[in-house]
C-alpha cells in the first residue's frame, strides 16, 4: 500500500486539487447576507482573499485541478432538520438562493476555463454531489481545503473527503470563519484527525521546486 508522508509527495501536481469552499457573496460581501442580515464580522473573511488568488494562481501554472464550490439553495431541499435549525436561530431566510447575486462567487475569484464547478445544498460538498467521483475519476489523491467557514463547510467537506480516502490539507491562512475561538478549535481537530495544517507559503514553495 502507497503512503504519502511528505509535503511534496502529498501535494506533487498530477494528483492535487485545491477546493475552494462558498467564498461567494453572501458569505464574504460586506453587502451579502450574513454580514447585512446577521451582522458577521467579514474582517477575517475577507483577509484571506488576496492569499486565496495567489495561490488559485499557482495552482493553475503547475495544473493543479481546481473546484469551485458553491452553496445554492431552493426550497426543494428543505427537510425537517434544516428547518428546525432556521427556527431554531431565529432565520427567515436562507443564504444563496439558486440564481441569486448571493450565490455568486465574489469578484475576486474568476473560474478559469478548466476548473471544475460544484453546486450543493448542505455543509459537505461531497453530499448529494458527484463531487467523489469526478476527484476519482482524474486520480486526484490530494484535497487542499479553502475557503469558509472553517468549522462548518470545510470541516465538513474535510471529514468526508478523508472518510473518502483523499489525503487532506488545509492551510491555516487560507480558511476563516466568524469567531476566533471556533477557528482555533477547528484547526485542532482537522490536524489531530483529518489531514495535515500547512500554509499558503509552503505549498507554493513546494509546488515551485516540483518541476
Amino acid at each position: 500500500m502507497e503512503v504519502l508522508t511528505t509535503l511534496d509527495e502529498k501535494i506533487a501536481p498530477a494528483h492535487t486539487a485545491v477546493v475552494v469552499i462558498d467564498m461567494q457573496n453572501d458569505f464574504c460581501d460586506p453587502q451579502g447576507f450574513v454580514a447585512t442580515k446577521r451582522g458577521t464580522d467579514l474582517t477575517d473573511t475577507r483577509a484571506i482573499i488576496p492569499k486565496l488568488i495567489k495561490l488559485l494562481d499557482a495552482a493553475r501554472k503547475v495544473k493543479v485541478k481546481v473546484v469551485l464550490v458553491q452553496m445554492s439553495t431552493t426550497n426543494n431541499d428543505l427537510t425537517g432538520p434544516i428547518m428546525d435549525r432556521l427556527r431554531r436561530i431565529s432565520a427567515n431566510e436562507r443564504t444563496c438562493p439558486e440564481g441569486s447575486w448571493g450565490a455568486e462567487l465574489i469578484p475576486e475569484i474568476v473560474p478559469a476555463p478548466d476548473d471544475i464547478i460544484v453546486y450543493k445544498n448542505r455543509y459537505s460538498a461531497f453530499i448529494k454531489s458527484d463531487l467523489d467521483k469526478k476527484l476519482k475519476v482524474m486520480g486526484i489523491k490530494t484535497l487542499i481545503m479553502t475557503g469558509v467557514a472553517t468549522n462548518v463547510c470545510v470541516e465538513s467537506t474535510a471529514r468526508d473527503g478523508y472518510m473518502l480516502d483523499f489525503y487532506i490539507l488545509v492551510p491555516r491562512d487560507l480558511v476563516a470563519c466568524a469567531h476566533q475561538e471556533l477557528q482555533d478549535v477547528s484547526i485542532r481537530n482537522l490536524q489531530s484527525y483529518f489531514g495535515t495544517i500547512t500554509s499558503a507559503q509552503e505549498i507554493m514553495d513546494s509546488w515551485a521546486n516540483s518541476g
